[in-house]
């Protein structure tokens, strides 16, 4: 088992990377980022992005994980949740009645984008890893109370695929007044993880501790190989096959998806109003490397034996694999995103303010962001943005920006959100007590180079 997890984990970390993507970009006019967040919103310049130099960075997003969550202060120092100065009802306030958490990361590989006319083009090839886990907040009221009682953990359900991407995009205009862009991606499936526990208890008692769990798995890969196991005989780690034919030969797990955006501009182009939706679409996993199984199972811990220096515990726990040799193959969509954003310019455009709506549907979790933004252009190759997001209960005072530079020949792209404004002083640790952010519970940093050239006559110099 502990074979295989480390597998699958490796095979995300290959293609996951660090992304260059981030929704602060959305009203950069010249960064050529915005296009995969709407197809129809292109850059004042054509463009070449390589791979290692075009995007770095990391997106983490959650509605639980914060300092202010988890650390509280008590007689000028800062005590864990789990202190006993901190009651249950004040720790578990804070908390959410599900926790989300997400990580989605996107290296563009190689990417090229040049007009026509007053017509974009783009092509280039991306690899993404997209991870979302929910779960019942019932797990740190059973690790806070430790009392007696039995504590739900169910509703506990994990998803990740990490996929290559090849697209061909182009964005025109319709009329005077609207940008429509549309993007096809033809998608190749490395790996993919799921899992979801229908049944997740803990009973806690005075006398014994016992935990039960039921649920079920499935899992699917190049790096699987279940024809030749027969159903009397299966184990995880001969499944498991690194031969370059194999693997090469295995690249049967194909898929495809959408983007399609749209942009009107009103008021002699002060006000601009964009949708778009991302990332519509499905892979369909091969049964050759398909490994599905159960999780059940139970755990008890009833004391300690000081006479033998043993802990007295019950173990029943098994992580079954099924039908590996007569399993069927099958399709899982895409996390797709719907964009909603209105801007309105002024001073010849060189100040702007912007509202962005971005909502991403997962199969295990929905999460949405409120960003607003003021957005700097004081000349045609500089552009920066400061703006705040509305997610997760994010207080005032936690902001992004970003700074891009985007002259000629190059394309230069920087920027973190989720930036706290307030700091508290962490619990000492090796004679230090360093300063963390107090409030924030998601992070973004990114960093992105590309190389410019080309701008249409139609755009003003």
């Amino acid at each position: 088992m502990k074979k295989i997890l480390l597998t699958i984990i490796a095979a995300f970390a290959l293609v996951g990377g660090l992304s260059a993507q981030s929704r602060t970009s959305y009203f950069m006019e010249g960064s050529y980022f915005r296009n995969s967040l709407n197809p129809a919103l292109a850059p004042t310049r054509g463009y070449i992005a390589l791979p290692g130099m075009s995007g770095v960075g990391l997106n983490l997003s959650s509605n639980f994980l914060s300092i202010d969550n988890f650390f509280f202060q008590r007689d000028n120092q800062l005590v864990t949740a789990f202190h006993g100065s901190v009651t249950a009802d004040e720790f578990l306030g804070k908390l959410p009645s599900q926790g989300n958490l997400s990580l989605d990361t996107e290296i563009n590989l190689l990417g090229v984008g040049f007009y026509t006319g007053k017509t974009f083009w783009t092509f280039g090839l991306n690899a993404n890893m997209a991870a979302n886990m929910a779960m019942s907040m019932d797990l740190f009221k059973a690790l806070k109370s430790l009392g007696n009682g039995i504590y739900d953990l169910g509703n506990t359900a994990f998803d990740a695929t990490s996929y290559l991407d090849a697209y061909v995009g182009t964005s025109f205009r319709l009329g005077d007044h609207i940008n429509v862009g549309v993007k096809a991606k033809f998608l190749v499936g490395v790996a993919t993880l799921n899992g979801q526990f229908s049944e997740l208890t803990a009973d806690v008692n005075p006398d014994y501790i016992k935990a039960e769990m039921s649920g079920s798995w499935r899992a699917n890969g190049i790096m699987f190989d279940n024809s030749k196991m027969g159903s009397d005989d299966m184990v995880m780690g001969d499944m498991l096959n690194f031969n370059m034919g194999h693997i090469f030969g295995s690249f049967k797990n194909y898929g495809f998806a959408v983007d399609l955006g749209a942009e009107v501009r009103l008021l002699n182009d002060h006000l601009k109003v964009s949708a778009a939706i991302t990332d519509l679409g499905f892979i369909k996993w091969g049964p050759n490397t398909h490994v599905a199984g159960t999780i059940d199972g139970g755990f008890g811990f009833n004391g300690f034996d000081f006479e033998t220096a043993q802990m007295l515990t019950e173990m029943d726990f098994d992580l079954g694999v099924v039908n590996a040799q007569y399993a069927q193959g099958y399709s899982t969509l895409l996390n797709f995103s719907v964009n909603v954003g209105a801007e309105y310019n002024f001073l010849q455009n060189r100040i702007a303010v912007g509202l962005l709506s971005h909502t991403k549907y997962c199969n295990v979790l929905t999460y949405s962001e409120l960003i607003a933004s003021v957005n700097f252009r004081p000349t045609n190759w500089i552009s920066a943005t400061v703006s705040h997001t509305f997610v997760n209960k994010n207080r005032l005072g936690i902001f992004g920006c970003a700074i891009n530079f985007h002259p000629c020949a190059l394309n230069l792209y920087a920027g973190v959100d989720f930036i706290d404004a307030r700091w508290v002083k962490g619990p000492t640790i090796g004679g230090m007590q360093p300063s963390l952010p107090r409030y924030a519970k998601s992070a973004n940093a990114y960093i992105g180079l590309g190389f410019n050239f080309g701008r249409p006559k139609f755009m003003k110099e």
